[in-house]
């Protein structure tokens, strides 16, 4: 061994001396007795060797300084890389004797601080002037088992594992004791391997399990479906009978009454019942004009959460008791931030200033960006486009053509100074010139019941292409389709308003409100199917004022709600009268509400 080793083995025990070489007296062997029980009393507890530089712990055992260097450095090594270094975390140390936790504040430098024993230290002085000095001892490391004390330590007797400190002797029996453990390892991964067997058997079963009973559950999930389907298929077939029975009676009561009409017309002028019979054929006339209107008026909802279908026949929201629309502050400038907007609409009392309540079936509403002081209304009844003065409130023009069927909704091009007008029955839009000059018509893209319009930042027309469940927008110049909206995201739009690059589209058969990009990406969806705050049941119409605030015309639930351009809600309102079904909404720059109501045949402003 290149390692140069103490020759001195400790006994264990207790000390040894050679039989004196001459007789002793009584006195010398009360000496040698005490001298016997002195060199105990300095004994350490550690290296069995008197003490050297004896330090007293709180627990008032003394030991050598390097003894409990030598603890404390063995117990407290740390692998860092390749190389052994002492830990920089030591905070105690234990007592070889009674294991009384000892505090090291300074970590091992604590250990110099400890009292020195000064009266172990009288004895040794008293033993060294009686006996002749034990051979000397090396101030270094010592093996954890036979507690040699070796002159040096160069790191190759450092076990790496178990970090302790062992001899030439004692460092082979370690190595042989780590094979024994590695041959126990490969005994425990035997064990190992065979519980990981049967863990993943038993994780594979219960997968199984959950495997079955998803497919049992889907399986019963489908076939309840399956009959919900049954059920509002059979339901939507007997509603369709029943409109056809509904419009075979209109049809006989059309035909008896034309005949009333004819015999009216041949009866004798003298005929005292003349007069009295042409009043008779007026009010059957007029009464069968009216269920001729509300024919089919009814719009069928399809709530695809609960799978059921409902007829929307008339509003049911009144905002008068409506404890979430008290009136507060008003604020002086609404178009300062959001915050200010959303205080402006929650402050309103939405009353109408102005109400016309002889308005012919009026759908779609607007304002030509060249004449500001004029409302455009769409009136379905009398096939044109009503002129009024937004100030004196009076009509002053109507717009009509014999191509125009059922005129629906209004759009006007700033750039051209055109109006057009989407026709649910012709399948096209019509084209006005700002003086109501018919110019033309398109239909060539497979319109079906267009309903909404609305004009893009680029002058592009956009429309609700409501039977095609998709928005088409067209240049306005060639003529060629430049987008299009649709593909399973939409299903009836009815409506589409335009704010900066974002188009909002009432997407009235799925009862949301949907905020698309122009290259077709949804950015957000509002609502669901439902009456209350935020939830629609048709979505008709909706319209955008310049914050880019959002007014929806939730005309099932007969009522308008406003939201922030995020989607949150700000308010609900009805008016004190309510309404029965919203089919129009504007709002001008003066952040004034034009609104019209078909079955009430209105037009307010707010």
């Amino acid at each position: 061994m290149s390692q140069k080793k103490l020759v001195k083995r400790v006994n264990s025990s207790k000390n040894q001396y050679p039989p004196a070489s001459h007789p002793k007296n009584d006195n010398q062997k009360i000496k040698d007795n005490s001298l016997v029980v002195l060199e105990e009393l300095v004994q350490c507890s550690v290296c069995l060797e008197k003490l050297k530089d004896p330090r007293i712990l709180p627990c008032q055992h003394s030991f050598c300084f390097v003894c409990l260097k030598s603890l404390v450095t063995a117990k407290n090594l740390v692998k860092v890389g390749a190389q052994l270094e002492m830990s920089q975390n030591i905070k105690a140390m234990s007592c070889p004797v009674c294991k009384k936790e000892v505090p090291l504040t300074n970590g091992i430098d604590s250990l110099a601080e400890l009292p020195k024993n000064l009266q172990a230290e009288a004895i040794l002085k008293l033993l060294n002037g009686e006996t002749a000095n034990s051979s000397s001892r090396n101030d270094d490391f010592r093996c954890v088992k036979c507690q040699t004390v070796s002159e040096r330590q160069k790191g190759e007797h450092i076990c790496q594992h178990c970090l302790q400190i062992f001899c030439s002797i004692c460092w082979m029996e370690h190595l042989s004791e780590l094979d024994s453990n590695l041959n126990m390892l490969i005994k425990q991964m035997e064990e190992a391997r065979s519980r990981l067997e049967h863990k993943g058997q038993n994780f594979a079963g219960r997968c199984d399990q959950v495997i079955d009973t998803i497919k049992q559950n889907i399986k019963e999930k489908i076939e309840k479906i399956k009959q919900s389907e049954e059920r509002v298929l059979l339901e939507m077939d007997s509603i369709k009978r029943e409109s056809n029975v509904l419009r075979d009676i209109i049809y006989t009561r059309m035909d008896e009454l034309k005949n009333k009409i004819e015999v009216a017309i041949k009866d004798d002028k003298q005929s005292k019942h003349k007069i009295s019979n042409y009043m008779n054929v007026h009010r059957e006339t007029a009464k069968l004009f009216e269920e001729i209107y509300q024919y089919g008026d009814a719009r069928i909802v399809f709530d695809s959460d609960k799978i059921k279908i409902d007829q929307d026949k008339e509003g049911i929201y009144q905002d008068i008791n409506d404890k979430d629309n008290a009136v507060e502050e008003s604020v002086e400038n609404p178009f300062k931030d959001v915050a200010s907007m959303v205080k402006h609409y929650k402050s309103r009392s939405f009353v109408p200033k102005l109400l016309w309540s002889k308005c012919p079936r009026p759908e779609g509403v607007n304002i030509p960006p060249w004449d500001p002081t004029k409302i455009y209304v769409a009136a379905t009844d009398t096939k044109n486009i009503l002129v009024i003065d937004k100030q004196k409130f009076k009509l002053i023009k109507k717009i009509n053509n014999p191509e125009m069927l059922c005129p629906t909704n209004i759009a006007f091009s700033k750039k051209y100074e055109e109006m057009f007008v989407t026709d649910r029955w012709k399948n096209c839009v019509h084209v006005f010139s700002s003086d109501g000059e018919y110019l033309t018509n398109f239909n060539e893209f497979g319109l079906k019941r267009p309903d909404g319009i609305a004009v893009g930042p680029d002058d592009e027309i956009i429309v609700c292409d409501t039977g095609n469940n998709r928005i088409l927008a067209i240049n306005s110049e060639s003529g060629e389709v430049l987008y299009s909206i649709g593909n399973g995201k939409l299903h009836i739009p009815t409506s589409v308003a335009v704010h900066g690059d974002k188009l909002i589209i009432a997407d009235t058969g799925n009862n949301r409100v949907k905020i698309f990009n122009r290259e077709g990406d949804l950015l957000q969806e509002i609502g669901a199917f439902g009456r209350n705050k935020g939830e629609f049941r048709s979505a008709e119409v909706v319209a955008v004022d310049c914050f880019g605030f959002i007014l929806v015309g939730d005309a099932g639930n007969a009522r308008i709600q406003v939201f922030q351009p995020d989607g949150k809600f700000v308010r609900i309102f009805g008016g004190t009268e309510g309404f029965e079904w919203i089919s129009g909404i504007y709002v001008t720059p003066e952040l004034d509400i034009i609104c019209t109501d078909k079955r009430k045949r209105t037009l307010r402003i707010f």
